[in-house]
């Protein structure tokens, strides 16, 4: 009986023992399936977002999390890295480790100070407290981790078609920066069309913004942070609204912008045309400013601020732009070139119109108007408006330019004051559109700017952006410039084209930039503006040997670059490199056939003088003459620079030798066009007819005078204008541009 009784029991425990054996195998088996599932999914999750994020050459997924402020924001950013790589990273609460991402609190951090740092692949996050800690984590995600407004219900993971991120080992940063605020001022003259004038189907719309899907334009606006920004200046002007059908469709784009740098952690500034409200293409025929004047040429009112009519229409745009009042962090009001107000009492009254229409909104915002043309004495201004209001100066271009007067003002007036500065990176895109490189005016332009510095010392400072992406690498080395004036500007050169080819291009594409800084900016302001002699593209010293060899050279670059199809860009782009690298080809193609002309042109000069024989002169520039093309870059109503300066070379000479100038039908067809849509424009803002003189585009400064009424009267000729007097003329058919029929 106790065998019996024995042996069941050892039966009964055998049976247990198997079907437990047989639950865990069910349990590993449905654990090896799941896992599999879950390696699948995560597969999948990671061919959909990047394939690779490194800090300089090591993974992010290698990388440890060290909490020693706040394990929530650890645990924040480990879900972030794991969101774009499909892989987790250890989190640690303390310790030491080769590859870290340090999450620190520190409560004596400064509102200013930098709470983001890469050295030498280590990562540091700083917050005074929790909550700005994960502000934090969240801003280093959209910078460096391939993210869009994290810890939003919008957030994503960026489109990037190379499935790649390589973030720098090293982020430059100083601790005393010469220019605490920095912003690119974003103009939106329309790159197809500049100034509403002459419709350019041509122009690639890669450099287009307002163009840009939203994943392109945030990484836009995350490629002005990489460049050392700290926040972006937006133009907010009727001439955009006009090319865009309304100013809903801008302004929609305007407060993604917004959106986008403040979660980067930049700032957001509107700068708006203060008193220009009709024309560019924009109408509005009941905008008034003094009245219209009778027959004995006398106005109703002396002063805008006393006409009711200007009241109501200052007040109906004013309002459209404070529809953007609660996200901007600055407002700029711009009230000369263009502008309308001819004194400052109305200035100061319309100015103050505008501030208390933001303030309204966002009482914190800081208002400011531009005084960087001289026009507008700072001082004056704020005896009427207040010591609150922020003042635009200009920054000192050229040699014996000075703002010392201006910032004597500012300093002994208690007035904050900042630098808003133009046509230095390049230039701006409605008149003479090219790409520029140029960092070494930039560097000179800003040390003999610091040298006013003893007057009185703005903390920002901002700089133009009109050829949009193209103005990469002006923009990167204003950037560090900006930071600290002293940097070596063919280093951040060279750096600026190490971020965007990697190291193995990074040579090439500097000889590249080097030959566009040459050939078209030099290195001081005289030599890139078109007005001095020392204009280096018209400079009886271009070296067209050099040059020429130095573009045959480059071109044979960018193929070699383009054709590796790059993805080594430690740099956020809205365009892939190959993109950005065919938008540049063209310019140095530019560059290729100008050159060889000059040398060209050399070469006839020295047959000249040997033999002046006219006829045979006369085939010589006929046969050397050939316009530069405009192939496919933005180009502004006074065409591609290089065309212009070759045609009064070409001028230059036939006058020397009394020969023929040769007209090409193509290039003067432009030309042409180009003046009959400018006078088009001017007729679209009235309902009457309007008379112009014959060198009224562009004031004849685009073309010369001569060349422009030569130019203007074939379009009478052709019978697009009519000849109203000896001087004058008014569009033919000037009611069909009348819409109030």
């Amino acid at each position: 009986m106790k065998n019996t009784k024995f042996k069941r029991i050892l039966e009964y425990i055998v049976a247990v023992c198997l079907v437990a054996v047989a639950v865990l195998g069910v349990i590993v088996i449905k654990r090896h399936i799941n896992a599999a599932k879950q390696e699948q999914s995560l597969t999948i999750e990671k061919e959909a977002t990047f394939s690779e994020i490194r800090i300089g050459d090591v993974p992010v997924t290698d990388y440890v999390i060290i909490t020693n402020g706040s394990i929530k924001a650890g645990t924040r950013l480990s879900s972030y890295i794991e969101k774009v790589t499909g892989e987790k990273v250890k989190t640690f609460l303390g310790g030491s480790h080769p590859n870290k991402i340090n999450i620190v609190r520190d409560k004596n951090l400064a509102e200013n100070d930098q709470r983001i740092l890469i050295e030498g692949g280590e990562v540091t996050i700083k917050g005074r407290n929790a909550e700005d800690l994960e502000k934090q984590v969240d801003i280093f995600a959209n910078r460096y981790l391939g993210l869009a407004f994290a810890g939003e219900e919008r957030e994503h993971v960026l489109k990037n078609d190379s499935l790649r991120i390589i973030i720098p080992g090293d982020v430059y940063y100083t601790d005393d920066s010469w220019m605490p605020e920095r912003e690119p001022i974003i103009c939106l003259w329309k790159t197809t069309a500049t100034r509403g004038v002459f419709y350019n189907s041509g122009t690639s719309l890669k450099s287009e913004l307002m163009s840009y899907s939203d994943d392109m334009l945030y990484e836009y606006v995350r490629m002005m942070s990489a460049c050392g920004y700290t926040g972006i200046q937006v133009t907010d002007m009727c001439s955009a609204w006009a090319y865009y059908g309304n100013y809903e469709f801008v302004h929609d784009r305007l407060r993604f912008m917004a959106d986008a740098a403040h979660s980067l952690g930049m700032n957001f500034t509107l700068w708006v045309w203060g008193a220009e409200f009709n024309g560019y293409g924009w109408n509005d025929k009941s905008v008034e400013y003094y009245g219209e004047y009778d027959e004995n040429w006398v106005r109703p009112y002396e002063y805008a601020s006393e006409n009711p009519n200007a009241q109501a229409m200052f007040d109906k745009y004013y309002s459209i732009y404070a529809e953007l009042a609660d996200c901007c962090d600055r407002v700029i009001a711009h009230y000369n070139d263009p502008g309308n107000l001819e004194n400052l009492e109305d200035i100061a009254f319309y100015a103050g119109m505008l501030r208390d229409k933001f303030k309204s909104v966002n009482p914190n915002v800081n208002f400011g108007v531009s005084c960087y043309t001289h026009e507008i004495n700072p001082r004056d201004l704020c005896k009427i408006m207040g010591t609150d209001t922020t003042v635009y100066l200009g920054a000192c271009t050229e040699a014996g330019t000075t703002w010392q007067y201006e910032r004597t003002c500012c300093s002994m007036d208690g007035l904050t004051f900042g630098i808003w500065s133009w046509n230095l990176t390049e230039m701006e895109i409605d008149q003479l559109a090219e790409m520029n490189v140029n960092a070494n005016i930039i560097k000179d332009v800003y040390n003999r700017t610091a040298e006013e510095d003893v007057y009185g010392k703005p903390s920002y400072w901002s700089e133009m952006d009109s050829y949009h992406v193209l103005n990469i690498f002006s923009h990167y080395c204003a950037g560090r410039l900006l930071q600290d004036p002293n940097l070596d500007a063919d280093e951040l050169l060279l750096e600026s084209a190490r971020a965007v080819v990697g190291d193995e291009y990074a040579e090439k594409l500097y000889e590249v930039l080097c030959l566009i800084e040459e050939a078209r900016s030099g290195d001081k302001w005289e030599s890139f503006r078109w007005e001095y002699e020392d204009y280096c593209i018209k400079n009886k010293d271009y070296k067209a040997d050099a040059i020429l060899s130095k573009s045959e050279e480059c071109l044979k670059y960018l193929d070699e670059m383009i054709d590796a199809d790059i993805k080594d860009n430690t740099i956020p782009l809205p365009v892939s490199v190959s993109d950005l690298l065919q938008l540049i080809k063209p310019h140095v193609k530019q560059i290729h056939d100008y050159s060889q002309f000059r040398k060209d042109l050399d070469e006839a000069y020295t047959k000249a003088a040997e033999n002046p024989d006219k006829e045979i002169l006369q085939k010589t520039i006929d046969d050397l003459y050939k316009p530069i093309s405009e192939y496919n870059v933005i180009t502004g109503v006074w065409g591609v620079p290089e065309a212009r300066a070759q045609y009064e070379l070409t001028e230059e000479f036939c006058e020397t030798y009394g020969l023929e100038v040769p007209q090409d039908p193509v290039f003067i067809s432009f030309r042409k066009q180009r003046i009959y849509d400018e006078l088009v424009t001017w007729q679209r803002k009235a309902s009457e007819k309007k008379i112009f003189s014959l060198s009224a585009f562009q004031w004849g400064v685009a073309y010369g005078k001569e060349e422009t009424q030569r130019l203007t009267k074939e379009l009478v000729d052709d019978g697009l204008l009519t000849l109203e007097s000896e001087d004058t003329v008014s569009v033919t058919d000037w009611e069909r541009y009348c819409y109030d029929f």
